[in-house]
């Protein structure tokens, strides 16, 4: 029965991207969570998992005694990464850009060269495909860069010679 709740656990872990932080942080440590006098005996019960994107914000955990518990506290000291440089973030396809026929004729003019591009380097067709994707979503970043910097010139007040 154990070894199928430890092995019930880890699939959740698994399956909510989940990590034992206090293990993550201590790898060889050896501490205990829980013990009984008589007979002795000392295990690690206790868990604190999070949320693997959320290990930055640990900056560091600790098993502590507690009062009036045979288990032993897990403590976490957590960070503010407010002032932390912000990668790209997620990019989600702006789907209006399938309506704008430029764009359209464009991709459809470079999917069969990077298609060649990617059958010279590539040896199956699903490396083929990641590459073809990867190009698409790449050019659909620029294109969108583009247009908005050329709407942003046009509805600029200095460019209009409006006053600011």
């Amino acid at each position: 029965p154990r070894k199928s709740v430890v092995t019930s656990i880890g699939c959740f872990q698994e399956e909510l991207d989940l990590v034992d932080i206090w293990r993550v942080q201590n790898p060889i440590t050896k501490s205990f969570t829980w013990s009984q006098k008589s007979p002795k005996i000392f295990c690690r019960l206790d868990y604190w998992l999070i949320s693997n994107t959320l290990q930055d914000f640990v900056s560091s955990s600790c098993i502590l005694p507690a009062i009036k518990t045979d288990h032993a506290a897990i403590v976490l000291d957590l960070t503010n990464k407010e002032n932390q440089n912000r990668g790209p973030g997620i990019w989600k396809m702006n789907c209006s850009l399938l309506e704008d026929e430029n764009y359209v004729n464009d991709v459809a003019l470079k999917i069969p060269v990077w298609i060649t591009e990617g059958e010279k380097d590539l040896t199956d067709n699903r490396s083929i495909w990641e590459w073809l994707k990867y190009n698409i979503r790449a050019h659909a970043i620029q294109y969108s860069i583009k247009k908005a910097q050329e709407r942003n010139e046009k509805e600029s007040p200095s460019k209009r010679n409006i006053p600011g």
